[in-house]
């Protein structure tokens, strides 16, 4: 069972924080997948307005607000994460870039004191851009590694093992 964010059990607990958002819920599933497995807190991005889930709205939003770095509202309070020495951050690309939740997470959150691992999902295109981007938004932190994942769920799982096996094994190694 992976824990949801109470900062009283993590003060004295632990010290890796799964954090992403999801459109979709390919990256909640991995997020969830690798919370599990490391035993850490999942800690959702939530924008203070829903983005489309269909149509050609949902690209148009999610697209534009990336490709011009939008500093999107979050839902209030933002998750407090002083007492997480690892954060795993988990993205999907949009328009081939970090989504805007997670730029206006990064923009808005201090990670200087953390180590940071990078996971992008995808469709299959390139996820370049978009950890250039998350490295270049999340200043001072000590980046782990970045791994990207084409569409995980559940069809997908015997196929992302090794990754997901290879993602613990680093933040593991460093927590």
């Amino acid at each position: 069972m992976v824990r949801q964010h109470n900062s009283w059990y993590t003060h004295y607990m632990n010290t890796v924080a799964v954090v992403f958002y999801s459109l979709e819920g390919h990256t909640k599933y991995l997020a969830e997948q690798l919370a599990e497995r490391l035993g850490a807190d999942l800690v959702p991005i939530q924008p203070k307005k829903t983005y489309p889930t269909k149509g050609f709205a949902k690209f148009f939003c999610a697209g534009r607000d990336a490709i011009l770095k939008w500093n999107i509202a979050l839902q209030q309070p933002l998750p407090e994460l002083e007492s997480y020495d690892t954060v795993v951050l988990c993205t999907p690309v949009w328009a081939g870039t970090t989504s805007a939740p997670v730029y206006s997470f990064l923009k808005q959150t201090d990670l200087s004191s953390k180590k940071l691992f990078l996971i992008a999902t995808c469709r299959g295109g390139s996820t370049k851009r978009c950890f250039e981007r998350m490295r270049k938004t999340a200043k001072g932190a000590s980046i782990l590694g970045e791994e990207r994942f084409v569409h995980p769920s559940e069809q997908t799982q015997e196929r992302d093992e090794a990754q997901i096996e290879s993602i613990c094994s680093v933040v593991q190694e460093h927590s």
